[in-house]
């Protein structure tokens, strides 16, 4: 992670360099290719999609109750999830629960966290919202994704006179469908880590890791210049290590200073242990790692790595977008759908003045629990 004035002068950097290209691509009559202030969006012409969007709106559009039912479920969840944390933190710890992501600020600038972002956005918009207007015969103005400062996003357009044509339930259904496309690709990547990464679990009392990765090696430190990052120890001086716990009870069998050999899937390294900084009578290796999966499909350590990471971090990405969405408040897709509940027994116009009421509250909410997060 850097830190904030490398970032600042990052991101600048980075706008000035787009500024560039986007004076180039105006020039050239470039349409699907924007540059505002501190803002890119990035276009396509949703015909080009069509033929994909229709295949897919025939397999899923008929589920639209189901996202519907879905989004209404989570939407409660969620609410009472984050009313709950926040009445914790205003009456004990001052611990934060929602972390908000920013690449950059709250994320590392990864491949792997790029891409699941960009999978993510895809599926709510293209995969949700576009292909269920589709079913209904909604045309689609603009699908888009956008850069706002730091902030990544996507959006699609739906012609509003033939959305407004539609009755409530179709509706509903083109603003659950977002939420809903999320929930399926989590279900899928899911499926796919338990597959590549047999013991993989979302529980972390079941995972069964097969050892430990080296991301970093300590400057300085006993193991500098002996082990490289990226490798996997499987064992301590014949003390298997399966995971981070294990490697600590092998480290405690040994002294600060005694030598011991390190068996990773690269061949041992004799590494002379150290005084751990925090209590020098006990040893300390001086690397940062983290528990590692065996695949099921050989692969590289550093591939695996980060194969793991994707896949992770866009399950993370999809249930946190789906939750935040459900969330009974406008814009956002739950609002949306509480607002046409609410339609069924007031009129239109009433409907969205109490979504609007009930939004506040949610708003003051999500800011607080930001607030907490960055200023503790």
């Amino acid at each position: 992670m850097t830190d904030l004035p490398t970032f600042l002068r990052n991101i600048i950097l980075f706008w000035l360099v787009l500024y560039a290209i986007g004076i180039l691509l105006e020039r050239k009559r470039v349409k699907h290719f924007k540059v505002g202030f501190f803002y890119l969006e990035i276009s396509t012409d949703p015909r080009l999609l069509s033929r994909p969007i229709g295949i897919i709106s025939r397999l899923i559009g008929p589920l639209y109750k189901l996202s519907i039912a879905l989004t209404v479920a989570l939407s409660i969840i969620s609410s009472i999830y984050l009313v709950k944390i926040t009445i914790d933190s205003l009456f004990g710890p001052k611990v934060a629960q929602i972390v908000p992501v920013i690449p950059g600020v709250t994320l590392d600038i990864t491949v792997p966290s790029l891409l699941s972002i960009f999978i993510v956005l895809l599926a709510h918009e293209v995969l949700g919202h576009a292909v269920m207007s589709y079913r209904f015969e909604v045309p689609v103005k603009k699908i888009a994704f956008f850069i706002l400062f730091f902030l990544l996003g996507a959006f699609v357009e739906p012609d509003e006179e033939s959305l407004r044509k539609l009755n409530r339930s179709k509706r509903m259904g083109i603003y659950s469908a977002g939420i809903f496309s999320n929930f399926i690709t989590f279900l899928v990547f899911l499926m796919i880590t338990m597959l590549i990464f047999p013991g993989f679990s979302l529980d972390s009392s079941s995972a069964r890791p097969s050892g430990v990765y080296v991301e970093r090696v300590f400057e300085g430190g006993p193991s500098e210049g002996l082990i490289p990052e990226g490798v996997v120890i499987r064992a301590v001086d014949g003390y298997s290590v399966k995971d981070l716990s294990s490697l600590s009870e092998a480290l405690r069998k040994f002294k600060p200073g005694d030598e011991v050999y390190i068996l990773t899937d690269r061949g041992n390294f004799k590494v002379r242990l150290g005084s751990r900084p925090d209590d020098p009578r006990l040893p300390y290796l001086g690397v940062q790692s983290i528990p590692y999966f065996d695949p099921s499909i050989p692969m590289p350590s550093g591939i695996s790595i980060q194969l793991l990471e994707f896949l992770l971090l866009t399950m993370v990405f999809s249930i946190g977008l789906a939750a935040i969405n459900s969330l009974p408040m406008l814009p956002l897709d739950g609002g949306l759908v509480l607002s046409e509940i609410l339609s069924f027994y007031v009129d239109d116009k009433l409907a969205r003045r109490l979504t609007w009421t009930i939004s506040a509250p949610f708003a003051l909410i999500l800011i607080y629990n930001a607030l907490l997060f960055f200023l503790g």
